[in-house]
């Protein structure tokens, strides 16, 4: 009984850091577009780059999204990396069902979904503790 009320527990945690993860992901993501948005207004960047500035802001986002989470759990990085990328791609999703008025803008939501599932999972990956190990010429 007491696996059964730990596994729930950590289930728990892992949907907690999940969530949070991806509020902060977002923050940074929203951020990132308006700098770059900014700088697009001002005529630094060329405007037919959005797209790309979109993703690359998605990508920052999530993977600090995945770092977070990745950081706050004791183990399973790849799959805090995911679950905090499926956190992400549900705040993604409800912003764009509810500011979405464009259908065109369907090919670009796919690829802010690859984005955030790569971004997430980098940023997890980033968390793993590699051991160091000897080399065999130094043996």
């Amino acid at each position: 009984m007491s696996n059964k009320k730990e596994n729930s527990t950590g289930r728990k945690s892992l949907i907690k850091h999940s969530a949070v993860g991806a509020a902060l992901g977002m923050l940074l993501t929203l951020a990132a577009i308006l700098v770059f948005s900014a700088l697009i207004v001002s005529g630094v960047l060329p405007a037919t780059l959005r797209d790309a500035f979109i993703l690359v802001s998605v990508i920052m986002g999530s993977t600090l999204s995945g770092l977070y989470c990745a950081g706050r759990e004791s183990g399973g990085v790849v799959i805090a990396g995911l679950s905090s990328a499926a956190a992400y791609i549900m705040l993604i999703l409800a912003v764009t069902l509810l500011f979405g008025k464009n259908s065109g803008e369907t090919a670009l939501t796919f690829r802010i979904i690859i984005a955030t599932v790569a971004g997430a999972s980098f940023g997890a990956v980033l968390k793993l503790h590699r051991k160091k190990k000897k080399s065999k010429l130094r043996r």
